[in-house]
């Protein structure tokens, strides 16, 4: 067994200057996190390889590079020079896309629910960019929610649709979102066998949400399904089965147990990230 490395994403202030940036950063690195997922920063301003050295010198690494964001998530092969000119400049080799279009009708990105030939459209398209990518050495992985799980076609969920039809795709499981979505995390990485890349750590509880998602420029709907939201809560303090979840990424070969914590509850992020590093370092399975 090899144990895997605390790495987290968000948990970096909004808005913050590269400088606050670097000193959240250098308390994370404290605590024992090896890496910060998201990798954009590196290129806000300065010399993306100057950023990335002194990251590095903090006993960090980015791991990611985001696709670009399009009106509905909708996607696009010419995206491709954008994202390889990011990673060449600051030397990441992986990409990744956070919802489609299950996940833009759910948190309200879009009005009309997405059909099958859209989400199969969607695939094809993923798995072209994927394809074009890993031509650049550049891993394309898909991060869920609960909506992939719990919208069904044909009697399957769209998530086991999208890995049952990707060759070049990866997938990153968001091991909360999938229990929130009523599977079985642990056999949800089963399912996704060698497609998987790596996890997200997320728990919930118990309680109303603390807080709804609000993206800028969207109008919030209190009556919309987005506005459904699991009570979030520090890994290893809810019900995701933690212990269980990292012995099987760990026996997967997964190198990067990620935290995220969608919204804060009583602890602030530093502490959240400090109880869950002690939480996942307890099981045995996290450096």
């Amino acid at each position: 067994m090899t144990k895997m490395k605390a790495a987290f994403i968000n948990f970096l202030p909004f808005g913050a200057s590269l400088e606050e940036t670097f000193e959240w950063l250098g308390k994370y690195a404290k605590l024992g996190y090896k890496a910060t997922e998201g990798g954009d920063f590196l290129l806000r301003e300065g010399d993306p390889a100057e950023n990335l050295k002194r990251l590095n010198d903090l006993g960090m690494t980015a791991l990611v590079h985001g696709l670009p964001m399009r009106p509905g998530m909708a996607f696009d092969t010419d995206c491709v020079p954008e994202v390889v000119e990011k990673c060449n400049k600051t030397g990441i080799r992986w990409a990744a896309t956070y919802a489609g279009c299950v996940g833009a009708y759910r948190f309200g990105m879009r009005d009309t629910y997405p059909g099958y030939d859209e989400l199969m459209k969607e695939i094809e398209t993923l798995n072209a960019i994927a394809k074009e990518l890993a031509k650049e050495g550049i891993v394309l992985t898909f991060h869920n929610h609960d909506a992939e799980f719990q919208t069904f076609y044909q009697g399957k969920s769209a998530f086991y649709h999208m890995v049952d039809n990707s060759e070049y795709l990866k997938f990153e499981v968001d091991t909360g979102w999938a229990l929130y979505g009523h599977f079985d995390p642990v056999e949800v990485l089963d399912h996704v066998g060698d497609k998987l890349h790596n996890i997200h750590v997320k728990d919930w509880t118990y309680g109303n949400a603390v807080q709804v998602f609000n993206i800028p420029g969207m109008p919030v709907d209190e009556n919309k399904a987005q506005n459904a939201m699991p009570h979030f809560t520090t890994p290893g303090n809810g019900f995701l089965p933690l212990r269980e979840v990292l012995r099987k990424a760990s026996d997967m070969g997964v190198e990067y147990a990620i935290v995220e914590q969608d919204f804060t509850d009583i602890l602030d992020n530093e502490n959240i990230l400090r109880a869950a590093y002690l939480n996942m370092k307890e099981t045995g399975y996290v450096e």
